[in-house]
């Protein structure tokens, strides 16, 4: 093949991906599915922690004599509760939010040199889940994922139109933009996702391109005094740390600058581990090379000391004896450091792709598959994501 012939053929291929991103846009605005579908009874609100059935009738009180518009329906009764809603409710009533605790984000960096490990999966389906469980929404979380991987797979989960053809505006080429401010970023470079409060920076393909000659790159665009190992930290999160509450960092299966960068940005270290032997193998094998990396980094001048590590079963199943196995081998690892939930090897978080979600996203009526068998990948996710939190939680409380 020529030049010309790989040019045909990508362009055969964007045209591919631009037909079924809107075939699954047009299927979700035909039947009226283009927002998040999660919606709250007003008795399910009333249970909610922090709240009750005075205090929520006092505050949509108040609330409606001072303009907000709650959706009702013709006959003139409250229809059911969006998110916003909820949270707008919360903040009538001066619950504190996760902003009133810690004024500063926490940066999450989902790490694992073995592909196929399920980071992405596990980085967005959290993202989505901590932000909507219940026992969790009075903290109106803001979340920002940022994508470092070329592949763009949280990217195509979160807004799956960013994740076709080259983009312009990617968290990389943010990291490259001599003097961007915090507005810049803010404007130009996070994006929503199909959730209200989850934010993206997203990948593209052409990003891996800035590998091949980072150092280069570093010193032309950014000066000499820029460290080549800390300009994700410097040129993006530390302008952004007031306006999330976390920050997850998802990257490729690649030992290169987006892995020591991301590193070198994250305050804790989450690995997944799939049970299944070779991916467990080669997964403690990351782990055991990890300290020659944060040794490196140190030589360096970067201090890596003090980042805690976190580490879960990944697409475990508790009924298979080899799961089992590596289990707990995990916990001989990494002892106290290994999460005691799991995310388990449901179909949900797989099928969920056809329509570019994750298991909290994606609309039931729009699911193809076995509803049973997405509620319980749903219920998996927010038992992992509640356990996640408390975790965290654990570790900002230990400074």
């Amino acid at each position: 093949m020529n030049m010309d012939d790989y040019a045909y053929l990508g362009q055969k291929a964007d045209k591919v991906l631009d037909a079924m991103n809107k075939q699954v846009i047009a299927h979700k605005e035909e039947f009226g599915q283009e927002d998040f579908h999660m919606r709250f009874s007003k008795k399910t609100t009333e249970s909610l922690a922090g709240l009750s059935r005075n205090a929520v009738e006092k505050a949509m009180g108040e609330m409606e004599a001072n303009g907000y518009p709650f959706k009702r329906k013709p006959n003139g009764n409250l229809d059911s509760l969006s998110i916003e809603d909820v949270i707008a409710i919360y903040k009538q009533r001066q619950i504190p939010t996760y902003r009133d605790i810690y004024q500063q984000s926490l940066v999450i960096y989902f790490n694992n040199l073995k592909g196929g490990a399920g980071k992405s999966s596990a980085c967005v389906n959290t993202a989505h889940a901590l932000r909507t469980d219940k026992t969790l929404l009075r903290y109106d979380l803001r979340i920002l994922v940022i994508d470092k991987d070329p592949q763009a797979s949280s990217t195509m989960y979160l807004n799956n139109q960013l994740a076709i053809g080259s983009q312009d505006k990617t968290a990389a080429k943010a990291m490259f933009t001599p003097n961007i401010s915090r507005e810049t970023l803010l404007e130009q470079y996070v994006f929503d996702t199909s959730i209200p409060g989850v934010s993206l920076m997203p990948a593209a393909i052409d990003d891996g391109f800035l590998t091949t000659s980072w150092l280069e790159d570093c010193e032309s665009q950014l000066g000499e005094d820029q460290e080549p190992h800390s300009i994700l930290k410097d040129n993006v999160i530390d302008k952004l740390r007031n306006d999330f509450d976390f920050i997850f960092i998802d990257t490729g299966p690649h030992l290169d600058y987006f892995l020591l960068n991301s590193i070198v940005a994250a305050d804790v270290l989450v690995t997944p581990l799939p049970p299944v032997t070779v991916d467990f193998h080669s997964s403690l094998k990351y782990l055991s090379q990890l300290r020659i990396l944060m040794k490196y980094l140190n030589n360096l001048g970067i201090d890596t000391d003090k980042k805690p590590m976190l580490g879960f079963m990944n697409k475990f199943s508790p009924h298979i004896l080899q799961h089992q196995e590596s289990l707990a081998l995990a916990k001989v690892v990494l002892e106290d450091k290994i999460l005691d939930v799991h995310l388990p090897d449901k179909s949900g978080f797989q099928r969920c792709g056809v329509t570019f979600d994750t298991v909290v996203s994606v609309d039931p009526s729009m699911y193809d598959g076995d509803k049973k068998a997405l509620k319980r990948a749903q219920e998996a996710i927010y038992a992992f994501s509640r356990s996640f939190f408390s975790r965290l939680e654990l570790i900002r409380s230990q400074g």
